[in-house]
């Protein structure tokens, strides 16, 4: 009886990537590009990243002045 192959029991094992993991990698790693552009020079990223803070604030000041808007 333990000779005898049994078709229920017959399983491949294959190593398969999942693509939500290929997802999660490729984003992994573009963080971390990013954040080693960010490490290369971070005093001028900082005054990038003010500036477009400010000017975020901004706009939104502006959006919620706009007579369009404040209706």
């Amino acid at each position: 009886m333990i000779k005898e192959k049994n078709p229920l029991l017959n399983l491949k094992i294959v190593k398969d990537k999942s693509p939500l993991l290929d997802f999660y990698n490729n984003n992994v790693e573009t963080l971390f590009e990013l954040f080693d552009l960010l490490l290369d020079n971070p005093i001028e990223n900082i005054w990038f990243e003010f500036i477009k803070i400010f000017f975020g604030y901004f706009q939104l000041i502006a959006f919620s002045f706009d007579p369009g808007v404040s209706n």
